[in-house]
C-alpha cells in the first residue's frame, strides 16, 4: 500500500527483509527505485539507498536538478547551496538540518557524502524542495510528484505510459512506459519453446498468478538478491553473505550453498570488489514455455578491484573472453531467471533460480 509522506511525519521508511533472509543482507546497500512524475530516475552512478538506520537517502543534485533547481558546491565549508524558485537553501554535509530562506529545518538523518555525491534524507525532498513524496513499501519505491497531469495515464506502479514512438514488438507488452527505451523492449528473448512461450501481455491477461500482489513479491526478492549479488568486497564478505544470497534463491536442497561459499573464498583470494544495482521491470516478464520465467532488469556494475579478471561475479555464465576495466561503470539489460518448485497457486513462491545470470541473455556497454 502507498502512503503519502507529510511534512510533520518522521518518514519512517522501514521495510523488513524477505522471509529467510539473514541480517547480513543489511551489509549491502538496499536498492531503492525513484519515480518522479511517472518516470523512473536512473542515476548515472550513485543510486538512492536505505542506510543502516532504515532511512532512505537520495542523491540531492540529481533530484534537485530534475526539479529545475540550481545546485552548487562549496568545498571549504562542505556546503551545498540550492536555489529553487524563491527558495534559498543551504545544506551542510554531516548536519541534520538545512537553512531555508534564513529559517532552520531539521531532519532525523544527516546529509552525507558518499562516492563523491551528496545524499540527503528523503524528507528533505518533501519539506525543503516542496514536492509530494509517496512511498510504495511493497516495491521499495519512492514516488515524487512535482506536477499534476490529469490527462496522463499511469500503470499500477505509478509509471507514465506512452503511446508514441513505440517499439517494434509493442504488442508483447501490456503497455509501453515513457521512461523505458525501445532498446530494452526490443532485446531478444531467452531460448524458449516457441509454441508454448508467453510474453508479458499474454501472461498478465490470461494467468491469475501474474497479479500486482505476486509481482511485488518477486520484485522485492530480486532487489534484495541484486543488492547482495552486485555488491561484493573481499575485505568484508563472509559466510553470512553466502547464506543471505542462498536464501533469495529457489532451492530443492542445500547443494548450491557450497558453490556460493567457494565463490566467497575466491573473492577473498582474488581481492574482488564490485559495486552495482539491479532494477527489475515488473511489466517485462517472459515465460519460456519450459517452466521458467524471466524478469527483464536494468543494471549498473563497476569492478573496482581484482587480481585476475575471471569469475568476478557469482555467475556460471560470467564471460571468459572479456576483461572488464577497473573503476568503470557498465550498464545494460538482462533477463533474470526465476523459478519455483511449488504447483497449484505458485505465485507468491517464485524466487531467483539457482542458474540466474547477468550474462545469459543481456546487453552490456560502458557508461559514456
Amino acid at each position: 500500500m502507498k502512503k503519502w509522506v507529510g511534512a510533520s511525519l518522521a518518514l519512517m521508511m522501514l521495510f523488513g527483509l524477505p522471509a529467510g533472509i539473514s541480517s547480513a543482507a543489511a551489509k549491502a546497500p538496499a536498492f531503492v527505485s525513484v519515480v518522479m512524475d511517472g518516470e523512473k530516475i536512473w542515476f548515472p552512478d550513485a543510486q538512492a539507498f536505505i542506510d543502516e538506520n532504515s532511512r532512505t537517502l537520495v542523491p540531492v543534485r540529481f533530484i534537485a536538478e530534475k526539479m529545475n533547481a540550481k545546485v552548487g558546491w562549496e568545498s571549504d565549508t562542505m556546503t551545498v547551496p540550492i536555489e529553487r524558485g524563491d527558495r534559498q537553501i543551504r545544506l551542510t554535509i554531516g548536519e541534520n538540518k538545512a537553512i531555508v530562506n534564513g529559517e532552520e529545518v531539521t531532519f532525523d538523518t544527516k546529509a552525507i557524502l558518499r562516492g563523491g555525491r551528496t545524499f540527503v534524507p528523503l524528507r528533505f525532498v518533501s519539506e525543503v524542495l516542496g514536492a509530494k513524496v509517496e512511498w510504495d513499501d511493497a516495491t521499495s519505491t519512492v514516488l515524487i510528484s512535482t506536477v499534476e497531469d490529469v490527462e496522463a495515464k499511469y500503470d499500477q506502479w505509478g509509471r507514465l505510459i506512452r503511446t508514441t514512438d513505440l517499439p517494434k514488438n509493442a504488442k508483447d507488452y501490456p503497455y509501453i512506459l515513457a521512461d523505458v527505451p525501445n532498446e530494452m523492449y526490443e532485446m531478444g528473448y531467452p531460448y524458449s519453446n516457441p509454441e508454448r512461450s508467453k510474453v508479458s501481455a499474454v501472461l498478465y491477461e490470461t494467468i491469475p498468478e501474474y497479479n500486482k500482489e505476486n509481482v511485488d513479491i518477486w520484485m522485492g526478492r530480486l532487489k534484495t538478491f541484486g543488492a547482495l549479488w552486485l555488491n561484493v568486497d573481499y575485505k568484508t564478505i563472509d559466510d553470512e553473505w553466502a547464506k543471505a544470497i542462498f536464501a533469495t534463491k529457489m532451492q530443492n536442497s542445500d547443494a548450491e550453498l557450497k558453490y556460493i561459499r567457494r565463490y566467497v573464498e575466491w573473492v577473498k583470494e582474488n581481492q574482488i570488489q564490485i559495486e552495482g544495482y539491479l532494477d527489475p521491470e515488473p511489466s517485462m516478464i517472459f515465460n519460456d514455455g519450459l517452466g521458467v520465467d524471466y524478469i527483464r532488469s536494468r543494471f549498473l556494475i563497476k569492478f573496482m578491484s581484482y587480481k585476475e579478471s575471471k569469475e568476478l561475479l557469482y555467475d556460471t555464465w560470467f564471460p571468459k573472453d572479456i576483461v572488464f576495466d577497473k573503476n568503470v561503470w557498465y550498464e545494460g539489460y538482462t533477463d533474470i531467471k526465476m523459478g519455483t518448485n511449488v504447483g497449484g497457486d505458485w505465485g507468491s513462491t517464485l524466487k531467483v533460480a539457482p542458474s540466474a545470470s547477468l550474462f545469459y541473455n543481456h546487453i552490456i556497454k560502458k557508461v559514456e
